[in-house]
């Protein structure tokens, strides 16, 4: 076996890791992406509020999936000040497949 190869390619690898470390940090920076930490504020605390343990989700459960199931496949309004709606999956796929744009 041939150790200095072997050698190069850990050196490799490991300047490799090194520079893919450096390079998230420099990211994270110029981004100016903050660790979190803290208590929750705004809209995350109230999420985190309603995220408490149920007993028995299975009703919410239930009504959930209907309420998709209803928006999947049925007609109604995403914003009706805007003039926004959705239709049901189905004939959005038929329009999508004739080529008919919004």
């Amino acid at each position: 076996m041939n150790t200095r190869a072997v050698l190069w390619a850990a050196a490799a690898i490991a300047c490799a890791v090194v520079l893919a470390v450096a390079g998230v940090f420099l990211l994270l920076h110029f981004w100016k992406v903050a660790p979190e930490s803290g208590p929750v504020q705004g809209q995350d605390a109230a999420l985190a509020a309603q995220a408490s343990l149920r007993s028995a989700p299975q009703p919410e459960r239930v009504a959930r999936r209907a309420e998709q199931e209803r928006r999947l496949h049925g007609f109604g309004w995403v914003d009706a000040r805007r003039g926004i709606a959705h239709i049901p999956i189905e004939q959005a796929m038929d329009l999508l497949v004739q080529g008919v744009r919004p």
